[in-house]
C-alpha cells in the first residue's frame, strides 16, 4: 500500500467539519508523558512531526507545550482546517510513504488516530529516514471505552456494521507490521504501552457529529445515515440518556505506544 485509502480520503474530506468540532482531544497527561522524554533540552529545541494531523488536535497540544512542530496532512480539507486554526504551525502536504522533510531532521514523530490507515513496511522506513538517532515514534488512539460503559459497547455495535474492509485501529491489526524482522530491524522493539481513561462531556448533537465524523459513516448514503441515527436515538431512550442539549459523560480510553529508532 503506497497510497491513501479512498474511504480515508473521500470520508475525511466530507467529513472534515464534524471532525473538528467534535472529536475529543487527548489527555493532558499523555501530552506530559511524551513531554518527559525531553526533560534534558528546551522544549523549544525538539522537533516533532504530526503525521496524519488531521485538524489539528494534537498538532495544537503539541504546539502548545512548546515543541517546534510541523504538520503533515494529505487530506486538503483537513490541512485547510488545521491551516486555519493553527496558522503559526508549519502545515505541509504529504503521507507517510514521502514525507517533506528531510533526513534525520526530527527528534519525535507522533501520529494521532493514525497508523493503522498506514501500517506498512513503507512507512516505518520513511519514518525512520525523516527521525534523528534513537528518535521516538509515538502512536496514540483514543477509543471509545468499551469495557467500561455497557451502552457505549452496544453504541460502537451499530455503527460497527457500517466499518466495510477498512483498516481499524481497535482490531490491534496494525500491531503486526512491528512483529516484522525489518521493523526490528529499523527500530528497538518490542512497543511499549500506557493506557489513561479520558472522559469528555457530550450532548445528543455533538456525540452524533462525532459519529458523523468517522470516515467510513461519511460516506455512507442518505438512507443508512437515517437509519443509523434513528438507531442511535432509540439506544439513548433506552438508556434514558437526554437528547436534548444537557451534557452528559462519554467514556474513552486513550492508548499510546512508543518506540525508538535504532
Amino acid at each position: 500500500m503506497s497510497r491513501l485509502h479512498p474511504i480515508a480520503s473521500q470520508g475525511f474530506q466530507l467529513s472534515k467539519n464534524a471532525y473538528a468540532k467534535a472529536r475529543p482531544s487527548y489527555p493532558q497527561a499523555s501530552v506530559d508523558f511524551i513531554k518527559s522524554f525531553y526533560t534534558n533540552h528546551p522544549i523549544g529545541s525538539i522537533k516533532v512531526l504530526d503525521i496524519g494531523a488531521g485538524t489539528g488536535i494534537m498538532t495544537r497540544l503539541l504546539d502548545t507545550e512548546g515543541f517546534k512542530v510541523t504538520a503533515v496532512e494529505p487530506v486538503e480539507g483537513m490541512r485547510d482546517q488545521l491551516r486555519a486554526s493553527l496558522p503559526n504551525v508549519t502545515t505541509l502536504n504529504g503521507t507517510s510513504w514521502s514525507l517533506p522533510v528531510e533526513s534525520s531532521s526530527q527528534d519525535a514523530i507522533v501520529l494521532a488516530q493514525c497508523f493503522h490507515w498506514f501500517d506498512d513496511i513503507t512507512s516505518l522506513q520513511e519514518m525512520h529516514r525523516v527521525l534523528k538517532p534513537d528518535g521516538h515514534l509515538f502512536m496514540i488512539w483514543n477509543t471509545e471505552a468499551r469495557d467500561r460503559s455497557e451502552w457505549i459497547a452496544k453504541l460502537a455495535k451499530l455503527w460497527e456494521e457500517y466499518e466495510l474492509a477498512i483498516p481499524l485501529h481497535h482490531d490491534n491489526h496494525w500491531q503486526k507490521i512491528f512483529n516484522t524482522e525489518r521493523a526490528k530491524e529499523l527500530y528497538r522493539l518490542p512497543l511499549e504501552h500506557k493506557q489513561w481513561p479520558l472522559d469528555v462531556s457530550v450532548t445528543h448533537n455533538s456525540l452524533w457529529l462525532r459519529i458523523m465524523s468517522k470516515s467510513y459513516v461519511a460516506i455512507l448514503d442518505d438512507g443508512k445515515q437515517k437509519k443509523l441515527k434513528k438507531d442511535f436515538e432509540n439506544l439513548l431512550t433506552e438508556y434514558g440518556i437526554p437528547q436534548d442539549e444537557t451534557p452528559f459523560l462519554f467514556c474513552d480510553n486513550t492508548d499510546l505506544y512508543w518506540c525508538q529508532k535504532k
